[in-house]
């Protein structure tokens, strides 16, 4: 018996993943006015298991520099919104096909996710 448990994530297939709908789950993004990006800032938190060892001020953020595709993908994480959709409309947008659009879009996504900035609710059964 292992002291720590396997967690195996579930995988989905391509047609889940495209169906998923991503949401927000924190930050703030500011656009530049010229449309051409944006910045979004994120309020930071300390490690939950290690709040008495990390003191951070309050107020403390964190902030990335996103491209106007990005921007326009932050935008775009309602909930309501799949993936697919998203990638359409980066395609539509950008005068791209849905491969070279499907691929930074689907890598942007990951990266949000896995800084805990994106989550894609569970399907009510």
């Amino acid at each position: 018996m292992s002291l720590f448990a396997s967690s195996k994530k579930p995988t989905l297939s391509n047609d889940e993943a495209l169906a998923a709908k991503p949401i927000r789950l924190t930050g703030e993004l500011t656009e530049k006015p010229d449309g051409q990006g944006g910045q979004l800032t994120v309020p930071l938190a300390p490690p939950k298991r290690m709040k008495w060892l990390f003191k951070l001020p309050p107020g403390a953020s964190k902030t990335f520099e996103l491209d106007a595709i990005g921007v326009l993908v932050w935008n775009t994480l309602d909930g309501k919104t799949s993936v697919e959709q998203i990638i359409k409309r980066v395609a539509k947008q950008y005068n791209l096909n849905l491969r070279e659009a499907q691929v930074p879009t689907l890598q942007f996504l990951q990266t949000l996710m896995k800084k805990g900035l994106v989550g894609v609710p569970a399907e009510k059964s």
